[in-house]
């Protein structure tokens, strides 16, 4: 993923962490979420980073599967009550970089 933002190639970032996720359920890091929505607004890649808040919004909603070990389900359980991946806490990262997330942004 660092590959990626160093190359500039944002939307590779964020479509690597989410197939890594949805294929392989390997989970960064909540610095990684923080670090491609800040790569992506501070390139003017608004989108991108709206992309990121929309995987993390799926991760807010994710249940547990039948196969899913223990340690990937405490995980999981830390990355959804993680309070700077929180609504107010994305909202405030956007507004920093003068950026709108709004509420129509979240589902």
């Amino acid at each position: 993923m660092d590959g990626y933002l160093n190359a500039g190639d944002i939307s590779g970032a964020v479509t690597l962490v989410q197939d890594m996720f949805n294929q392989h359920h390997i989970l960064p890091p909540y610095t990684t979420h923080l670090k491609v929505i800040e790569f992506a607004i501070g390139n003017d890649l608004v989108y991108e980073a709206k992309r990121q808040v929309f995987f993390i919004q799926q991760l807010w909603k994710y249940m547990p599967r039948e196969g899913d070990s223990e340690q990937f389900q405490r995980i999981m359980a830390m990355t959804q009550k993680n309070p700077k991946l929180s609504k107010s806490s994305l909202k405030r990262l956007f507004a920093y970089f003068g950026e709108e997330l709004g509420d129509d942004d979240f589902f």
